[in-house]
């Protein structure tokens, strides 16, 4: 047994699972920087030492949620894009990226540094890549052009989701009518732009996910 602040704990309740689900509980409320051994060790009512029977330090935790993030919103993505194509569908997925990013934004926080298991990471994308170049190729891309096109599509909307979830644009500016503007933009550069009358905000179309600040 451990000794919690509550009193003893047996070892065997303690699992590698339920630790990164106390660290993405501690990211969604307080922030990325506000994990730490002691403060998983707090939450989960355990010694900090008993920890280490599960995961070999912080940096091997925040690996761990990093994957479980880019997972969950690779999962979601791969959701909106069934049954979509083009450009209608193209926008979809950044609507829901959007919105997920918004949802939770101490935890896609994670998603912004560098990957403490790369390879782990790379495979977790898997859903989220596969749903953008897919969608890609329906707007009659080459193969071949999709990878970059992703990237490309991915920086701008980074970029703006970033700007939102930091604060940084404020809020007196118009945050939808600058969305609308950079999505227009990124598809168009990618060659998916989208009908002039169907250039809308985001809740016009049909099965997109609306996202409010």
């Amino acid at each position: 047994m451990v000794k919690g602040q509550n009193g003893p704990i047996r070892r065997r309740t303690l699992t590698r699972d339920k630790v990164v689900d106390a660290a993405i509980e501690i990211i969604d409320e307080l922030g990325w920087e506000s994990l730490s051994m002691t403060s998983l060790s707090a939450r989960l009512n355990v010694v900090t030492a008993s920890l280490y029977n599960h995961v070999r330090n912080l940096d091997d935790i925040r690996g761990a949620v990093q994957v479980r993030t880019m997972a969950e919103l690779g999962a979601h993505l791969r959701e909106i894009a069934m049954g979509r194509t083009g450009p209608d569908g193209l926008r979809a997925l950044v609507d829901a990226h959007r919105a997920w990013a918004s949802e939770h934004p101490h935890r896609y926080q994670t998603l912004t540094t560098s990957p403490v298991d790369r390879d782990a990471f790379i495979s977790a994308a898997l859903d989220a890549n596969t749903a953008l170049r897919t969608m890609l190729a329906s707007c009659g891309l080459p193969p071949e052009d999709t990878l970059d096109a992703a990237v490309s599509i991915f920086a701008a909307m980074h970029g703006f989701v970033m700007l939102v979830n930091t604060d940084f644009l404020g809020d007196e500016l118009d945050l939808d009518s600058i969305y609308e503007s950079v999505l227009r933009g990124a598809l168009a550069g990618v060659g998916c732009a989208e009908p002039t009358n169907s250039a809308s905000s985001s809740s016009d179309h049909g099965g997109s996910v609306s996202w409010s600040r």
